[in-house]
């Protein structure tokens, strides 16, 4: 875990010292606009590390590996997914995405074939959820080796540019989301680990189920 958190905090204080130096117009459009014809091949790719539907292969894995790990990954991605939408839609719905922001400037770097949003910018759902699929897989491996969290920090970072880079997100919406991801899956782990860790059943599997 501490490698991962390591890589996070140093992503957290950058983006934050960042905001205080730039303002959010201008640090978004030297981040999106920092662009290349293999970014706008890649990242279209790796912002689906967000999308959802590697946290359901990550909890069928697990399923595979211990009950416990499924459980408390499939409450996590719940929580953190929750906690997202409700406060982007209640608590800060007149956040506008940036292509709403800027509408009709053209000064966004956008990509072919990448559906444009406008609305229920802050925080990041893509954001809340690759960080929180990385930091339960970390938690999952801690023990195996500490690369493994330097390199699902890594991943997680990159899911979260990818948002920037898209045009689909501020850098706050980024930031936010991240430390929605990280917090509530570590609630999540530190509350389920205790209840399920001596229950015989959850040390189960698919593949050993007595």
């Amino acid at each position: 875990m501490k490698p991962f958190l390591f890589v996070y905090a140093a992503f957290v204080l950058i983006i934050s010292g960042a905001l205080l130096v730039y303002q959010k117009e201008e640090l978004f459009l030297t981040i999106n606009g920092a662009y290349s014809n293999l970014g706008d091949y890649l990242f279209p790719y790796i912002t689906h590390l967000g999308g959802g539907f590697l946290s359901l292969v990550a909890i069928f894995g697990l399923l595979l590996v211990q009950y416990r790990w499924a459980i408390i990954a499939s409450v996590s991605f719940l929580f953190s997914g929750m906690t997202t939408q409700v406060l982007k839609r209640f608590v800060f719905p007149e956040n506008l995405r940036p292509y709403k922001y800027f509408e009709g400037s053209e000064v966004i770097h956008t990509v072919a074939d990448v559906d444009m949003y406008s609305f229920y910018s802050f925080p990041s759902g893509h954001t809340t959820t690759v960080f929180s699929l990385f930091f339960m897989l970390t938690l999952c491996l801690d023990k195996k080796s500490r690369v493994w969290g330097v390199l699902f920090a890594l991943f997680a970072i990159l899911g979260g540019y990818s948002r920037v880079y898209l045009g689909q997100h501020f850098p706050e919406d980024v930031l936010a989301g991240s430390v929605i991801g990280v917090l509530v899956t570590y609630l999540c782990y530190r509350i389920l680990d205790k209840i399920l860790k001596d229950k015989s059943w959850a040390s189960r599997s698919l593949r050993r189920r007595a």
